[in-house]
């Protein structure tokens, strides 16, 4: 499964045995969270989102899947504010371990940078995970520029010293940012009264841009109602606060918003 549903689905991602074959299946899902986030960072500026997907599965292993979410136009600059992402891969077991590698394509339809119309977010990533019983593990490499950064981009930022004030030379670094990788660690635990306790540490590796990588961190509760899922989530970072730190650029947004602040995330969430 892909990475965001991972960070915004809280359980339904992390508790789905990784290695299960099972007759074919074409399942779907709904959610309502407080909170897009990715890797730890809002993608909805703190506000929150609608999301939706479409899983099919075959009996052999192999899988497609789209899912689509609201994004913030302060982040994702010039398009319709919404991400849409197709997925797909092979899952298989070896004794009681689970085994998984697919790719995604993370796409934002005509959303690009300011200055240049062909510098896009769209981002190719090829992933690999393991799991045993409750534990899993994940790792996903980025074969494009990761959510366009490069040179044109966002390097060379400068003229921001250690305090916030102007004046000084401290540039992130330049060049492509191809290559970068992210690490998810992650375990499900039940706790009784049908609630289960997720947890999660991940660590961004941003290649060429050493002070944008970052690590991130989720502790949720979930529980189960039938087909709804209702949970929270508290969800934080070490990332260097000024480097995500975004200035309204569209008509009534909020004020400067730190998208890479702890946060707690609500989520309500419904399969069929």
């Amino acid at each position: 499964m892909r990475a965001r549903l991972i960070a915004s689905a809280v359980v339904a991602a992390i508790a789905a045995p990784l290695g299960a074959q099972s007759p074919s299946s074409l399942t779907g899902s709904v959610a309502f969270v407080g909170d897009y986030r990715f890797r730890g960072l809002s993608q909805t500026y703190a506000q929150p989102a609608v999301q939706a997907g479409i899983d099919y599965t075959h009996a052999s292993g192999a899988y497609l899947g789209t899912w689509g979410s609201n994004v913030s136009g302060n982040q994702f600059l010039n398009g319709g504010s919404l991400e849409l992402d197709v997925y797909g891969g092979y899952r298989w077991t070896v004794g009681k371990v689970g085994l998984d590698l697919g790719g995604q394509y993370y796409w934002y339809p005509r959303a690009r940078y300011n200055i240049d119309p062909g510098d896009r977010y769209n981002t190719v990533e090829v992933y690999a995970g393991v799991r045993y019983a409750q534990f899993s593990a994940k790792y996903s490499h980025a074969l494009t520029n990761l959510f366009g950064m490069k040179t044109s981009t966002i390097g060379g930022y400068c003229g921001i010293s250690p305090d916030g004030t102007a004046g000084t030379t401290d540039c992130l670094g330049t060049g492509t940012s191809k290559g970068s990788g992210y690490v998810d660690l992650s375990a499900t635990f039940d706790v009784g009264a049908g609630a289960s306790l997720a947890l999660h540490y991940g660590r961004q590796f941003v290649r060429r841009y050493d002070r944008l990588s970052y690590g991130d961190y989720k502790i949720g509760l979930t529980r189960q109602f039938g087909a709804v899922t209702l949970g929270a989530a508290v969800v934080g970072t070490d990332a260097e606060g000024r480097f995500y730190r975004y200035t309204p650029t569209t008509s009534g947004s909020r004020e400067t918003e730190d998208v890479a602040r702890p946060a707690i995330v609500w989520l309500a969430s419904k399969t069929f």
